[in-house]
């Protein structure tokens, strides 16, 4: 009987922590595409709006952006760590760990991913929004104002055996997470939530929209990929 209740103790713990959750769930051949060389590049721009400003401008840390293959261990993975509004949880399988992909920090929020294989792949980011005042500025008052907390976004994107460079546009609407009303917000962004594995349905996060990113010279310049022909990426708008 000791052992039984010993047993669903660590259970019990297992799942707390988050591990239990997905860890056990991976599978090799299911993901040995994502590890084999690839040619292909993947470009996201990331923008944000709210009903007050139709463009903001944004930054994203090295840290909070994440690039796994579309399967279900990283969808249960992301599925427990946005739970807790940030990459808390670490991947302890070392050969997921190893498909995982990152990108180098972007102040305009452009990311290039490179050396990729055609095939599915989850982003997941985690955006900074704000907005300059330049009056404000000027007048040698603080001119930075953060119009909504960093907030997860994820996609699921196709990188395009067909074109050297997927180019995807990945816009959020943070007009109901300003006013503090967006059920999303409520849900995972509060570590100590009692339901943190979550149904994880969609093409991406809720009033996430994704669209082709159609490149100027100047922009593909700037991350390094001059020369490749963009063709536009038929995407369908995402969300749930």
């Amino acid at each position: 009987m000791r052992l039984y209740t010993l047993a669903g103790l660590a259970g019990i713990m297992g799942l707390l922590s988050g591990c239990s959750g997905y860890d056990g769930n991976f599978k090799v051949k299911q993901l040995a595409w994502a590890g084999q060389p690839g040619n292909r590049t993947l470009a996201v721009l990331l923008s944000g709006h709210d009903n007050l400003h139709p463009q903001l401008s944004c930054r994203v840390a090295d840290v909070d952006v994440m690039l796994m293959p579309d399967a279900p261990y990283f969808r249960d993975y992301l599925r427990i760590d946005m739970a807790q509004a940030g990459f808390r949880e670490k991947i302890g399988n070392s050969k997921a760990l190893a498909l995982v992909r990152h990108a180098a920090r972007n102040d305009a929020c452009q990311l290039v991913f490179a050396n990729l294989p055609a095939g599915s792949w989850l982003l997941a980011t985690r955006p900074h929004f704000y907005v300059n005042d330049e009056a404000a500025a000027q007048q040698g008052k603080p001119s930075q104002h953060d119009v909504a907390p960093a907030m997860f976004m994820w996609n699921r994107i196709t990188v395009d055996a067909d074109n050297d460079v997927t180019a995807v546009h990945v816009e959020k609407d943070l007009s109901r997470i300003v006013r503090k009303k967006h059920q999303y917000v409520r849900k995972h962004t509060h570590k100590k939530s009692k339901k943190r594995i979550r149904e994880f349905h969609g093409e991406g996060s809720p009033d996430t929209q994704q669209d082709s990113w159609i490149m100027t010279p100047a922009e593909k310049q700037a991350l390094g990929i001059p020369g490749m022909t963009l063709t536009p990426t038929a995407v369908a708008p995402s969300g749930q």
